[in-house]
C-alpha cells in the first residue's frame, strides 16, 4: 500500500489509578526525551527500561507506542538483566511487570488503566479517523472492531488498532482472523506520529473481499 498515513495527536492522556507521582514523572521525562531525539522504537523501550522504576506489558504499547513489544523485550533482554512479575490489568488480562530492580514485591499486582485521546488521522486518500471512531462505538471486543474494520475495506494499522481499538498485538489478532477464514493481505506504509516525531513503516492489513460500509 503506497502512501503515508500521519497521526496528530492533540490529546493523549493514558493513565493508570494508582499511578504514584514519581513514575508520572519519570514518564513524562523518558516522553520527552524520546521526542526530542526521535527515538526508534527499540531506544525508546531501552529508554524507558533504563529510567522508569518498572514498567507493564500492556503500558508499553500504549506509551511508547510500540507495536512488536514482546518482540523487542526478547531483543533487549541481552542487554539488559530484567525482573519479571506477573499481574493483573483492568480485572481481566493478565501480563508481566518488568524492571531492572530485582526486589519486585513492593509493586501492585493489579492495574487498572485508562485512556483518553483526540488524534487526527488524514492519508493521501482524504481517509480520516471517522469510520474507526465509528466502529469503536458499535463494538466493545477489540477483535471485533478489527473485523468490522476488514469487512468494511479499511486499511488498519497497528496504531489504528491501538488507538482507536484497543488492540496491542494486532498480528496475533490478524492472524486469528485468517485462521477463522478471513482473507487479508499484509502490506507495508509510511507513517508518522506527533507523539514520537518520528516517521517509519509499519504493517498495514486490509481484507481482500471487503464490502464498502453503507
Amino acid at each position: 500500500m503506497a502512501g503515508r498515513i500521519d497521526y496528530q495527536i492533540e490529546k493523549y492522556s493514558f493513565t493508570e489509578a494508582a499511578e504514584p507521582p514519581r513514575l508520572t514523572r519519570q514518564w513524562a521525562e523518558v516522553l520527552e526525551e524520546c521526542r526530542q531525539s526521535q527515538a526508534g522504537a527499540e531506544t525508546r523501550l531501552h529508554t524507558a527500561l533504563l529510567n522508569v522504576d518498572y514498567v507493564t506489558s500492556f503500558e508499553l504499547p500504549f506509551r511508547l507506542l510500540l507495536i512488536r513489544t514482546p518482540q523487542l523485550i526478547a531483543g533487549i533482554r541481552d542487554r539488559l538483566q530484567l525482573s519479571q512479575k506477573n499481574v493483573l490489568f483492568n480485572g481481566k488480562r493478565f501480563g508481566c511487570v518488568y524492571s531492572l530492580k530485582t526486589d519486585l514485591s513492593a509493586i501492585p499486582d493489579e492495574f487498572h488503566y485508562r485512556l483518553s485521546t483526540r488524534i487526527r488521522r488524514t492519508d493521501e486518500s482524504g481517509a480520516t479517523a471517522a469510520p474507526y471512531q465509528q466502529i469503536a462505538r458499535e463494538a466493545k471486543a477489540p477483535r471485533e472492531r478489527l473485523k468490522l474494520a476488514l469487512e468494511a475495506g479499511l486499511p488498519v494499522t497497528a496504531l489504528d488498532g491501538l488507538f482507536w481499538f484497543g488492540i496491542q498485538r494486532i498480528a496475533a489478532d490478524v492472524q486469528r482472523l485468517r485462521k477463522a477464514g478471513m482473507t487479508i493481505a499484509t502490506s507495508e506504509i509510511q507513517i508518522f506520529d506527533n507523539l514520537t516525531a518520528t516517521t517509519r513503516l509499519v504493517p498495514v492489513y486490509q481484507s481482500v473481499h471487503a464490502k464498502a460500509r453503507p
